[in-house]
């Protein structure tokens, strides 16, 4: 292709479709070579957003009920929940695969873009994003993630996404470029149809992934740093950055409340791989706001040199965390190491920069230096690539989901049609939901819980620890009643499943009733009899009955067998609504085995009846006593949900209205045409 007179749109389109080609067995039916992957996770989202798409609306299928807005971040999810719709033939995880993988396809191409950009060399573009699709120097700078190659060589990209199911972060990291250049054209022109197009980019960023949404702010704060020093031949001004930055969050506002926001922040660190504040980290905090002092020292030398400043700017601080991270242990901040994503993309970028002003200088060794650079990279980029492309496609054929021993497990589960929860370990965590809306005990993702009981619940029923290993049989058999379970599932060391999380899977070998068994996989019956039980106030557990506290669940579960107290009767009507239905004894506390939060109101018999949060998290009332009565639980959603997400519907029209003021302003300003 002669890339001085293609058009940057056919070059785009090319690039996409070899991406494409290169990742076709991606695009296949069934599952995954890789069993440790948490892709079924966000399948599991996007079906049920599918079904389910409200989203001020309750989600019973996780961690014991959590409010739909406070799963995950929106943007994914629901694009992929509107194509499930769209193609009502194809399985839902199916139809999220294709999503992500396609959205993955056009990081290149946005590659190709920013260089193309700010460049305008269609040559130099194009190889920085040949080279970004076939190679990965990831592997060559780190050893763990050498190590951590897999089946055959993919780019880290590719790789994270197959093995780790990272489909937010590539699809953000797609966003990216797109949003920076946006970002520079905001602070380079002058105008509001700039500023609110910056906005609409950085919030579509947020609202995919947090990972790249810091990386994009990183990017963003390096933008303005390195803008200064551009002002008197650009005119930047920082200033509008800011300006789209506060209009971006008042447009995404609707999902990033400020329950949203610290609820993530507060349990980010425990979830990422428990992240803690220390010395060390002030240390390397420091180093990275050092970096960019020393490298603006640098380009003193280069004042013309913008944007190469601004790109070694970016991918400095990226190399500072992913190196610090891979080399000694330390994350900078949490989940340091998945910044590698962004690392290689700024590197491809510097890289094509840096060949682009060697063959552009003029001088005979700049030259020189430029063909060697080129010729060292294309050689070791061929090796990559040459197995990417030979093998890629062989290697990474999915099989299909019937010969999985998670989907047998799950498939068993729904033809039973539980009407309480299911416990499940493993794998079989993430995929269930991806296939069958069958309410679990456990989930995906805890970033948005609000209500952590499930997670120490099922830490204790997994490991046991703090109790003899003859008791953790009968305890775990409480836990599980505590949180609802009809059926737990349980690999053996014998199964193939890949996660054998379970450090007693025998424990309820003659204690429960064993209703499957199958290539050391087990699915045995808990007893059940409802979601709602009476209970006294001395029998609730004042605390998670876990390790030494273990006999705290022994009155609860007691009450839930008390022939005395009458049986209930609780239907799930739809998703947000579940009926409570029987006979009302007085003097007794209603426990419902539902997460409680402040969006759920309640009503006896059509008369508001008031909530409160019980000890452990769950819903608690005190209903009026009654021979047959019935009670029902709505979830609204909070105020706070509501008034934010009306806040951000104003400005989205206020926003799109000063676009049509701006133009008619423009249009009057015009001078006439000459007769």
């Amino acid at each position: 292709m002669n890339t001085r007179r293609a058009n940057p749109l056919v070059i785009s389109a090319g690039i996409f479709l070899l991406n494409v080609a290169l990742n076709a067995a991606l695009f296949l039916p069934g599952e995954g070579k890789y069993r440790d992957s948490i892709e079924a996770g966000y399948a599991s989202m996007a079906h049920f957003i599918s079904q389910y798409p409200d989203p001020f609306g309750w989600n019973p299928f996780q961690y014991c009920g959590l409010p739909t807005h406070m799963w995950y971040l929106p943007g994914l999810p629901y694009l992929a929940a509107a194509a499930i719709n769209l193609l009502p033939a194809l399985k839902p995880e199916h139809v999220y695969r294709l999503t992500a993988t396609a959205l993955a396809c056009m990081v290149p191409v946005t590659v190709f873009l920013i260089s193309f950009y700010f460049t305008r060399s269609r040559k130099w573009s194009a190889l920085a994003a040949l080279l970004y699709t076939f190679s990965s120097p990831a592997y060559g700078l780190y050893g763990i993630i050498d190590a951590d190659r897999g089946i055959t060589y993919l780019p880290w990209r590719i790789q994270v996404l197959t093995k780790y199911g990272e489909g937010p972060h590539n699809a953000g990291l797609m966003l990216i470029p797109l949003a920076l250049i946006a970002c520079w054209r905001c602070a380079v022109r002058r105008g509001y149809a700039s500023i609110l197009l910056a906005a609409v980019l950085l919030a579509a960023v947020t609202l995919i992934n947090w990972v790249a949404a810091m990386a994009l702010g990183w990017c963003c704060l390096m933008m303005m740093i390195a803008g200064v020093r551009s002002a008197p031949r650009t005119g930047f001004l920082a200033r509008r950055i800011l300006a789209a930055a506060a209009l971006a969050y008042l447009l995404a506002c609707f999902w990033l409340t400020p329950r949203f926001i610290q609820t993530t922040l507060l349990n980010w660190p425990m979830d990422a791989f428990n992240y803690k504040v220390g010395y060390s980290q002030y240390g390397l905090w420091a180093g990275l706001l050092a970096l960019p002092a020393l490298i603006l020292l640098l380009f003193r030398r280069w004042p013309d040199k913008d944007y190469l400043c601004w790109l070694a700017l970016c991918l400095a601080g990226f190399a500072w965390v992913v190196s610090v991270r891979y080399w000694f242990g330390i994350d900078t901040i949490p989940e340091s190491r998945r910044y590698a994503l962004e690392l290689e993309l700024f590197l491809f970028l510097v890289a094509a920069e840096l060949l682009r002003t060697c063959f552009s200088h003029g001088g005979k060794r700049w030259r020189e230096a430029g063909i060697f650079a080129l010729a060292w990279i294309s050689a070791w980029a061929s090796l990559q690539a040459a197995t990417y492309v030979a093998r890629g496609w062989v290697m990474m054929r999915p099989v299909p989901k019937q010969e999985t021993v998670e989907y047998e497990v799950a498939e068993f589960l729904n033809s039973r049609q539980p009407r309480g929860r299911v416990f499940v370990s493993g794998g079989t965590r993430f995929r269930l939901n991806s296939w069958f809306l069958i309410p679990q005990v456990g989930g995906t993702f805890e970033s948005g819980l609000r209500n952590r009981t499930p997670l120490y619940l099922i830490y204790h029923l997994r490991t046991g620890l703090g109790r003899p290993v003859d008791a953790r049989g009968d305890d775990a058999v409480r836990l599980l009643r505590m949180a609802g379970a009809e059926y737990v599932a349980i690999h053996g060391p014998g199964s193939k499943e890949h996660w054998k999380d379970i450090a007693n899977p025998d424990m309820f070998e003659g204690v429960l009733e064993r209703v499957y068994a199958r290539d050391d996989n087990f699915i045995y019956k808990v007893p059940y009899h409802s979601l709602a039980y009476f209970v006294r106030q001395d029998e609730l557990a004042p605390r998670e009955p876990v390790g030494y506290d273990a006999h705290l669940s022994i009155p609860y579960v007691k009450a839930m067998d008390d022939p005395a107290r009458p049986r209930l009767l609780t239907t799930w009507q739809g998703a947000s609504r579940v009926e409570v239905a029987g006979e009302i004894p007085p003097d007794l506390l209603l426990s419902v085995l539902v997460s409680y939060d402040g969006g759920w109101r309640a009503f006896q018999d059509g008369q508001p009846l008031p909530l409160e949060r019980g000890p452990i998290g769950y819903i608690l009332m005190r209903p009026r006593p009654s021979t047959n009565s019935r009670i029902q639980l709505q979830y609204v959603g909070t105020w706070e949900h509501r008034a934010f997400a009306s806040l951000s519907a104003g400005v989205w029209i206020l926003a799109l209205a000063g676009l049509l003021v701006e133009r008619k302003w423009k249009s009057r300003k015009r001078p006439p045409l000459a007769a």
